[in-house]
């Protein structure tokens, strides 16, 4: 009882001002506002002459701007800039678009230990997916750019679609290697979520080689670290065979005809009546 008294005792010796003041700010809430002209008020249109915005609201009588509006492009009847000025420049429809990754996000997971790899195993695309380092669509790759290539010391060998100098250099420089891997967009759902393909399917698509020059080319650079030039079994040893199919030439009837000439002056009894006597 007599704790319960110290209780109440402290209770009724504390001051009332500080609930005052809630009391009072809590008064204000039914009165907020905004500051005068910060909002305008909307003019109702067609409510009679009085109003000054009756029977056609303020838009004239007929034409573009009484019926509708004017196109937000429209210079009226100016030559307008998209034919003002030439076409510069091209833009592949088909270029690929890859996810940026940069070397200081790859550094930061390591040292919190959220990459779930020990020293001289290989960060694939896969294993960026699987521990958060790539998040959202993964487009048509992982291209892995060089910020922070300056303190980067993850014990890893990297597997990317693409990756700047700076980044092959960097990694090189540990000791490890980098590889580029080329992947279509189905490739590249097989290499990262495969349980996906087994269960519907029951199979795994193969992984597709690249079929344009120019990845073709950039796959087998060792500048790159391509793969292409690792493994040629996969591509380089069956390009330029025999089994590859040749281009038929198509050929004039002037060069046909040369072909076929002889290198005789005259031709046989059947070919020609002119005989010489040195070929009898």
């Amino acid at each position: 009882m007599l704790g319960l008294f110290n209780v109440a005792k402290s209770w009724v010796a504390t001051p009332v001002q500080p609930f005052l003041s809630c009391v009072r700010n809590v008064s204000y809430l039914g009165n907020l506002a905004a500051f005068d002209g910060a909002v305008k008020g909307y003019k109702r249109l067609g409510r009679g002459p009085a109003s000054g915005k009756g029977k056609t609201s303020g838009r004239g009588q007929k034409g573009q701007k009484a019926r509708g509006k004017v196109p937000h492009w429209l210079e009226g009847g100016q030559t307008p800039y998209y034919k003002r000025f030439p076409i510069i420049g091209f833009k592949r429809p088909h270029r690929k678009i890859f996810h940026d990754v940069n070397l200081d996000r790859i550094q930061d997971f390591w040292d919190h230990g959220r990459i779930p790899l020990k020293a001289g195993e290989t960060l694939t695309i896969k294993a960026m997916r699987d521990c958060g380092l790539l998040t959202g669509t993964l487009k048509d790759g992982v291209k892995l750019l060089g910020n922070g290539s300056e303190t980067y010391n993850v014990p890893l060998n990297v597997e990317a679609s693409r990756a700047t100098s700076s980044v092959i250099n960097a990694i090189s420089k540990l000791g490890y290697t980098y590889t580029s891997v080329y992947h279509t967009k189905l490739g590249l759902q097989a290499h990262v979520d495969p349980d996906r393909f087994l269960l519907k399917k029951g199979y795994v698509p193969l992984q597709a080689r690249p079929t344009h020059k120019r990845d073709i080319a950039y796959y087998s650079d060792p500048a790159h670290g391509g793969y292409l030039l690792k493994d040629r079994s996969l591509l380089l040893d069956h390009v330029g065979g025999s089994n590859m199919q040749k281009k038929k030439e198509r050929k004039s009837e002037l060069k046909r005809s040369l072909e076929n000439a002889s290198d005789r002056r005259h031709g046989d009894f059947a070919e020609n009546k002119v005989v010489d006597l040195a070929s009898l």
